[in-house]
């Protein structure tokens, strides 16, 4: 089966599949395939799969946005690489809450250099559960990170020296039989193994799709933008998966952002880039329309 990508706007069926091959590259939190995306001649489409009856504060539905706000942010600096203006309207059909986004590629915008040193690091982004190294983040690439969130309307907090003794009990409360021990995949011992590491939360003044959605495309700036300062990231999800204890990591953090998603970053060692989509599984055209059975909800993992 061929895939669904055609010539969109100002770009050619080629680069429509080169915009999408970066849009489905960040691995999903939740697993399975959380997004789809439709090419129409003048628009990029971008849909949840499975579809949403509603969209709830569940934490699958929190996850399924943030992934495919970090699948929109990729699509977007993909699009200016190509020279292209990514109009990008968010949710913009209250009655089809499936619908995400629609990006219109238009116009002649070549990128800057900071929209292309992030594009060039969409290949090279992993998640890394590996231990990090004893060297710290800089004050500046810290800066740059919080820079990256805000561009994206979303804020992004750092978990303080002082305040990790109370996240680690908050964490402990999330993942009660989780096992503090070197090489762990505990999500709790990235906390007890490498203590003073530096821990940001990724957060948004509201709870609403709208909010979880520019969340993601800030989780995927940032993580960019980590990646093109030769950093490593893991995710740090459980803390932000109880509403009680998501509501005393919002205290901890000040009371003033919900937070959405929280991160371990510092300098590790390479791993290996994971699996994508194939485009033909995930894009649909005018031209060629997905069969009706691809829209059945597709099984996603437990989280990771």
């Amino acid at each position: 089966m061929k895939t669904g990508a055609m010539p969109v706007g100002h770009l050619t069926a080629e680069q429509v599949r080169s915009v999408l091959r970066a849009a489905t590259t960040p691995p999903p939190l939740a697993g399975g395939r959380p997004w789809r995306f439709h090419c129409t001649p003048e628009t990029i489409e971008l849909y949840a799969d499975p579809v949403p009856v509603a969209w709830d504060t569940g934490t699958e539905h929190r996850d399924q946005l943030l992934d495919c706000g970090a699948a929109l942010l990729n699509l977007r600096l993909a699009i200016r690489a190509q020279g292209c203006y990514p109009d990008a309207r968010l949710l913009p059909d209250a009655s089809r809450p499936e619908l995400l986004a629609v990006v219109r590629p238009h116009g002649r915008d070549p990128a800057a250099p900071v929209d292309r040193r992030l594009a060039d690091a969409v290949q090279l982004r992993r998640s890394n559960r590996r231990p990090f190294t004893p060297a710290t983040v800089v004050p500046s690439v810290q800066r740059e990170l919080r820079r990256a969130a805000e561009i994206e309307r979303a804020w992004l907090a750092t978990v303080s020296p002082a305040q990790q003794p109370q996240l680690r009990e908050i964490m402990r409360r999330a993942w009660p039989d989780a096992p503090a021990t070197p090489g762990s995949e505990a999500l709790l011992s990235d906390l007890d193994v490498e203590p003073d590491r530096l821990i940001v939360v990724i957060g948004s003044l509201h709870d609403a799709p709208l909010s979880r959605l520019q969340a993601g495309q800030a989780l995927q700036r940032v993580l960019l933008t980590a990646t093109a300062a030769g950093l490593s990231a893991a995710f740090l999800p459980q803390v932000v998966t109880p509403m009680t204890l998501r509501r005393e990591l919002r205290q901890l953090l000040g009371g003033g952002l919900w937070p959405q998603i929280m991160l371990r970053l510092g300098h590790g060692t390479p791993v290996p880039q994971e699996a994508r989509a194939r485009l033909e599984d995930v894009v649909t055209s005018d031209e060629r329309p997905f069969r009706a059975s691809r829209l059945d909800p597709v099984p996603r993992r437990a989280p990771r």
